[in-house]
């Protein structure tokens, strides 16, 4: 467990979070499924459907990605967990939906079909693309980071992202930067002390 927790350091996870959610995003603007042999309605035999179009719902979930991590980069221990179990459900929920094309790519494809062509009459043949093996790779790097973010992140130190965005103390024994000039704007001339 103590080489999973230093693995899986503040950076590294917030790293992995980021990385997963811009891989879903990314794959929902490529081709998920191309439908080929559509029906006679159609204005071509052959149509790539982008995963956007396919499961809008995986695009969303990788904007909450995004916007997790960034969250989370500067979120105290309780919020972490928190933002690591929404998180947990966009990777699930992404997973699923990505998942279900693979399985199923006529079904998944039969709304975002039936758009273009008009009818509900499916197409002959449907070929999964490569970009839902991505945004299944981005819900996993997702899932994954986001079981660390809500394992590990409690033992990560706050004391570096506090100090720097909050007041110093007054008076403080050992003072720092941050320290010396609070007690400036206190009024207190901290070089009349040595």
């Amino acid at each position: 467990m103590g080489h999973l927790a230093y693995i899986f350091q503040r950076r590294n996870t917030i790293l992995i979070i980021q990385v997963g959610s811009v891989l879903l995003l990314i794959s929902t603007a490529l081709t998920w499924v191309t439908a080929t042999g559509l029906p006679e309605t159609a204005a071509a035999d052959e149509l790539g459907l982008l995963g956007g179009e396919m499961s809008p719902t995986v695009r969303a979930m990788g904007l909450v990605g995004v916007a997790g991590g960034v969250a989370a980069t500067i979120a105290r221990k309780w919020v972490r967990g928190l933002i690591g179990a929404v998180l947990l459900g966009a990777a699930v929920i992404s997973l699923i939906g990505a998942g279900l094309t693979l399985l199923e790519p006529a079904a998944t494809a039969a709304p975002a079909l039936a758009e273009y062509t008009g009818t509900t009459d499916p197409a002959a043949a449907y070929t999964p693309g490569f970009a839902v093996w991505l945004a299944i790779l981005g819900a996993i790097m997702l899932l994954v980071s986001s079981l660390a973010l809500l394992l590990f992140s409690p033992g990560w130190s706050d004391e570096r992202t506090a100090k720097k965005y909050s007041r110093g103390r007054a008076g403080a024994e050992n003072p720092d930067e941050i320290d010396l000039w609070d007690d400036l704007s206190d009024g207190d001339d901290p070089t009349a002390r040595r």
